[in-house]
């Protein structure tokens, strides 16, 4: 068996290669391995380790690889049947595009065994274990996440070699996104994190990043981004680096520098059609952050027309509220009727809300209050409550307004927009209802105000509330018995 240990040694002389990063030297190590294979056999299975060697670089390496993998079955045709062969086949396929039918029917009877194959000297347990994870891939590349989860969770921990072994779970943390269960996906990037070579991390920190970005665990993102070597990432990672440190800093209310790292996202994500659409989106969403209502709705119009059938809703939905921020009334109404229109948004409450207010601000009261109500049965209640404490105040049913806007607060937590415009309200209303409101005036303005920027149209009225108040009750805060 001397052939069998010279292969051995020259493939695991390859696979450490592979462990460090070093892809040339294993390129090289099996290339100069195939020259010197005493039978058919090993020219076969080095041509098919070759072959899973290309496959790594999925699309871009259909072809060096399916080239290989016909040089492995022309060598020994008995491979034909072997798993590894089959996987790395249907994994090519899919690239190629097969449909997710023809790859689950190929991959039939190639999960995790070691079958006796004529011509196989004898069962290479670890060949079968890389089996399933292309098999894996394959799935994964036709959209079968959760087959190809299985797959992978069906792989013993340490079967692998080093080099497959972080990405079976970076293969699982992207397996965990598709199926939206991003708490499984940031445990699984973790693990590929801990495990990949320094040349590898990069790439998996920005994977593990994105994953605790949805999660809103805003400063753990902000901690592995900030450990990524930036010298390290190709172009488009280094798009997506500013892509994510952008998102993070408008959720920790930093829309200037936001803006700025999005710009230099969508510089390095330049592709023929422009950026993609999370980073106009992003954009977008940081010029609304700013107050800069046109520009952010015009970025929205953009972001609308590339973003995917499943953000459509949610896009309108956002640009609608810019357009409504621009006093483009019209249009936002009109994107607003096409989202609630839509009984799959989980937002519609909203939505109604929104459209509620587009006909408060034109004066429509009854329309807006009927809209307001429907938003409230939909669960939508600080904004609804506020539409329609609103119209009380417009038919100056003052102590209704009141009541409105109190559950608009109950519902809302302290410094959040609604939370903001209700305290604004109320003191607007108490100013109104006269000397008996004095102290309930008092308290309100002076929460609103305490949350109110000093550009805003409300922070001298506010300040005015305050102070007169202030005078009224003998510089105290509450009427004195």
């Amino acid at each position: 068996m001397l052939f069998r240990r010279q292969r051995q040694v020259d493939l695991e002389s390859a696979r450490q290669a592979l462990a460090e990063g070093q892809y040339d030297v294993a390129f090289a190590m099996l290339e100069s391995a195939l020259r010197r294979v005493p039978n058919r056999y090993a020219l076969g299975t080095t041509w098919l380790h070759l072959a899973a060697l290309y496959a790594l670089y999925g699309e871009d390496g259909l072809e060096n690889g399916q080239p290989a993998l016909r040089n492995a079955v022309t060598a020994d045709p008995n491979l034909a049947e072997h798993p590894l062969y089959r996987a790395l086949y249907w994994e090519f396929a899919a690239y190629r595009g097969a449909s997710v039918g023809e790859v689950k029917r190929g991959l039939k009877g190639t999960e995790l065994a070691a079958p006796k194959i004529e011509g196989v000297p004898e069962p290479d347990l670890e060949l079968y274990a890389v089996a399933s994870y292309h098999a894996a891939a394959a799935l994964f590349a036709v959209d079968a996440a959760k087959s190809a989860a299985r797959r992978l969770a069906g792989i013993e921990e340490g079967a692998l070699p080093a080099y497959l072994e972080w990405r079976r779970w970076s293969l699982l943390g992207q397996c965990a996104e598709l199926m939206g269960d991003w708490e499984e996906a940031a445990e699984a990037f973790e693990r590929a994190v801990e495990l990949a070579p320094p040349l590898e991390q990069g790439a998996e920190r920005l994977s593990l990043a994105g994953a605790l970005v949805e999660l809103l665990r805003t400063e753990d993102a902000l901690e592995e981004l900030e450990l990524i070597d930036d010298a390290l990432l190709s172009d488009g990672e280094r798009a997506v680096h500013r892509y994510l440190l952008g998102r993070v800093h408008l959720e920790l209310d930093n829309p200037n520098l936001a803006l700025e790292l999005l710009s230099a996202a969508a510089a390095l994500d330049d592709h023929e059609d422009g950026p993609s659409y999370s980073v106009v989106f992003a954009s977008a969403q940081a010029l609304a952050a700013l107050g800069r209502s046109a520009e952010a709705a015009e970025a929205f119009e953009s972001a609308l027309a590339l973003a995917p059938a499943e953000h459509r809703a949610f896009t309108q939905h956002e640009a609608a509220f810019a357009l409504i921020e621009a006093d483009r009334l019209v249009e936002a109404e009109a994107l607003l009727a096409e989202v609630v229109s839509d009984p799959s948004y989980s937002h519609r409450g909203e939505a109604l809300a929104d459209l509620a207010d587009v006909y408060l601000r034109r004066g429509e009261l009854d329309a807006a209050a009927e809209l307001a109500q429907q938003a409230l049965e939909l669960g939508a209640t600080a904004p609804a409550c506020i539409t329609l404490g609103s119209v009380a105040f417009e038919y100056y049913r003052l102590e209704e307004a009141t009541s409105w806007y109190e559950q608009a607060v109950s519902a809302s937590q302290p410094g959040d927009p609604f939370w903001v415009a209700a305290q604004q309200m109320l003191a607007d209303v108490y100013a109104q209802l006269g000397d008996g409101y004095v102290a309930r005036l008092l308290q309100h303005a002076k929460a609103a105000l305490d949350y109110t920027e000093v550009a805003s149209e409300w922070y001298l009225p506010l300040k005015q509330y305050v102070e007169g108040a202030k005078q009224r009750l003998g510089g105290f805060e509450r009427v004195l018995n």
